[in-house]
């Protein structure tokens, strides 16, 4: 299928949905809703006010808490043209609303100590999306100085191109034309950047074929925790000058760099040591930054060392990681010492601990794994469909699918080329899953090429099982949010190919069956945890669309939430503390209105008011606070009792809940028909970027 563009409009609001959230997120997380709300009422901020377009005060009530707008702030009102008709705008100065926020914190699998993603607060996001908008040549410029860096923005995006069933599923049905509403929200990022979309295309590039050719040796360093030990003032140093900026503080408050510093402090609950990980302009931040180290490196290099870039070396930089190609061991040691001393003033430092060298054949470890791996794969699971004659002239000849698939064999030379290679589960997953992906791709056109016979049935049915055998086999090794989403993009996508095909029950429930032991095995293994949060809420919802023979006992549920039932009572408690957004939002769309998990239900609404109610006692302007408000409000699956708990908790009357109900219909959290984990699983393929 060909790709298709579509051409976007530059509005104020569209990096909220690209480049705000931490690809990590739950499937039911998004900012989609949020958007719709921001665009529809046109809330910016620009030249130090908040505005927004409403014809009455009806988003009053909704932007006071939105904003954190001081209570006795008054709302002025102006009557506008914008394209020849006249709207109402509302607005507020800035300086009344308070911007200075706690992000929603919550942590993932990631080498041995975990690593802690942010959702910064809502109103941060609109503050971000509107310095995007104001200052996207600036952002273009600086990060466009360095001769090193392979990934970084070139401007921002005019189109959006779209190949998956997700895409296709959308075309209006009439015309063909994409509805471009829909359409836009699947943008991958708010910039177009160059030129590795991810690092292993570098390896596998003619760049760095052409850098082997021309030096002896490559040493891979890497930044320590980038953005763990990243100084926000060190943005504006590195496009002011560090002595212009401290000696005229004032004026450099009011500069690109300033303002960018200023923000990045502001949505961090105003800390200077470190900034957000996740939000793709975080990377953005950094990048301005690592820039700045390169043209600083370059110089010192030649002026002190008289070392010629791309000709005593040369070096390529992605994101925080460093490839020095270079002849003479001298000029590797005079390139680590000053890179060294920059980063060192910068309040950075170089990972000793994983530097790598390689010598000619300059190829890393895992190359040569994902050269093994895409063989085998490709061997082991080789889809088709065959002619067979008929022994009459006058009979078509038959369309048999053929795929025999020996899960034994696949995961013996699997685990054969991971050790060969020295490397780990973790390093080629992704690639292992994407692969993957593509041959159940192969295995689907090739059945519905085929006769579809009894015998085609069967054999489709047991590729799928010893591809899935060999996917929770690779997956139990490396449990991550990104190989999760894969793992869940295989399961969903079988389980929609089976439906649609009218698989008859039993082969169907072999499938469904399997995936729902090894998913309660990844359940029982994973019990809930600071690491393991995510990627059990995404196999938990999963799960949840195999079909109502497979629901969870409610012990099951009850072991992996950390809920446990009071000894002589019928009472639930959780003595390990409140569950996340995540885990609550999560686990009502599993168990909705499901009569059997009534009880937990009341359980969980207690457990959110309580969570609430110290939440905006301790901490009002965290995220969580205030997104939690939002998505449970409209929730279909609590009751109307706990929404008014929940409104009063925040001081809103009857009348105030009713208009921030009303104000939006959804917000972060995709409830009921408004959810598809399909197409949520497909969006996801845009992102996966970095």
């Amino acid at each position: 299928m060909a790709r298709r563009r579509i051409s976007l409009t530059h509005r104020k609001q569209r990096s909220v949905l690209t480049d705000m959230l931490p690809f990590e997120v739950p499937p039911t997380f998004s900012n989609r809703g949020y958007y719709r709300f921001l665009r529809k009422n046109s809330i910016e901020i620009e030249k130090g006010k908040l505005r927004w377009i409403c014809e009455t005060t009806d988003l009053d009530q909704t932007m006071r808490l939105l904003f954190g707008i001081d209570p006795t702030a008054v709302i002025a009102v102006e009557v506008v043209t914008e394209w020849g008709k006249q709207k109402t705008r509302r607005s507020v100065p800035i300086r009344k609303c308070q911007m200075a926020t706690i992000p929603f914190n919550f942590r993932v699998a990631h080498n041995i100590d975990g690593r802690t993603l942010s959702v910064v607060h809502p109103r941060n996001q609109v503050d971000v999306a509107c310095f995007y908008a104001t200052h996207s040549a600036l952002i273009i410029y600086h990060t466009s100085v360095s001769e090193f860096s392979i990934r970084h923005p070139v401007s921002v995006s005019r189109y959006a191109y779209f190949k998956d069933k997700l895409h296709e599923e959308r075309k209006d049905a009439v015309s063909g034309i994409e509805e471009e509403d829909r359409e836009y929200e699947q943008l991958g990022s708010y910039f177009v950047y160059k030129k590795y979309r991810n690092i292993h295309r570098f390896f596998e590039s003619h760049k760095y074929h052409r850098s082997e050719k021309k030096y002896d040796a490559m040493v891979q360093l890497d930044v320590s925790k980038c953005f763990d030990s990243i100084y926000t003032h060190s943005l504006p140093w590195a496009v002011l000058g560090k002595g212009q900026t401290k000696f005229s503080l004032d004026e450099s408050k009011v500069t690109f760099g300033g303002r960018f510093d200023a923000l990045m402090q502001n949505l961090n609950h105003k800390e200077t040591n470190g900034i957000v990980i996740g939000p793709e302009f975080s990377r953005i931040f950094a990048e301005i930054i690592l820039q700045s180290v390169d043209a600083e490196l370059i110089k010192q290099l030649s002026n002190r060392n008289n070392l010629i870039h791309k000709v005593d070396y040369e070096i390529f930089r992605y994101v925080d990681d460093f490839f020095v190609f270079y002849n003479a061991e001298s000029t590797h040691l005079q390139i680590f010492e000053m890179l060294q001393d920059i980063l060192k003033s910068k309040k950075l430092t170089i990972n000793t601990a994983k530097i790598k060298h390689y010598q000619k054949p300059i190829i890393t470890e895992i190359t040569v794994a994902k050269e093994r791996i895409s063989t085998l794969l490709i061997d082991e699971i080789n889809p088709m469909c065959e002619e067979e004659l008929s022994a009459a002239p006058s009979t078509p000849p038959k369309q048999n699918l053929v795929c025999a698939i020996n899960a034994n064999r696949l995961i013996i030379r699997y685990k054969s080329a991971i050790k060969e290679a020295g490397v780990t589960y973790g390093d080629l997953l992704n690639y292992t899953f994407a692969i993957t992906e593509n041959r159940i791709e192969k295995l689907f056109k090739s059945y519905v090429a085929s006769d579809k016979s009894d015998r085609d049935r069967k054999r489709l049915s047991n590729a799928l099982l010893a591809i899935m055998e060999f996917a929770f086999f690779a997956y139990s090794a490396s449990p991550k949010v990104n190989h999760t989403i894969r793992l869940c993009r295989m399961i969903a996508t079988s389980v929609d190919f089976l439906h649609a095909q009218g698989m008859p029950y039993e082969l169907k429930h072999l499938l469904f069956k399997y995936v729902h032991d090894n998913v309660i095995q990844q359940l029982e293994k994973n019990t809930m945890s600071v690491y393991r949060e995510i990627e059990s809420l995404y196999l938990l919802i999963s799960l949840s669309q195999i079909g109502r023979e497979y629901w969870l006992p409610v012990s099951v549920l009850l072991r992996h939430f950390l809920i446990k039932e009071e000894d002589g009572t019928k009472y639930y408690v959780r003595p390990t503390g409140f569950m996340s957004h995540f885990s609550i939002t999560i686990l009502l769309s599993y168990i909705k209105d499901k009569v059997r998990y009534a009880k937990l239900k009341a359980f969980v609404e207690a457990h959110i008011i309580a969570k609430l109610e110290y939440m905006k006692a301790h901490c009002p302007d965290d995220a969580e606070t205030l997104i939690m408000l939002f998505d449970l409000v409209v929730c279909p699956y609590i009751s109307t009792t706990t929404k008014d708990e929940i409104g009063k908790i925040f001081g809103l009357d009857a009348a105030g809940l009713l208009s921030v109900q009303s104000s939006n219909d959804h917000w972060f959290t995709a409830w009921g028909d408004k959810f598809d984990l399909g197409k949520e699983l497909d969006a996801k393929r845009s992102r996966e970027v970095y």
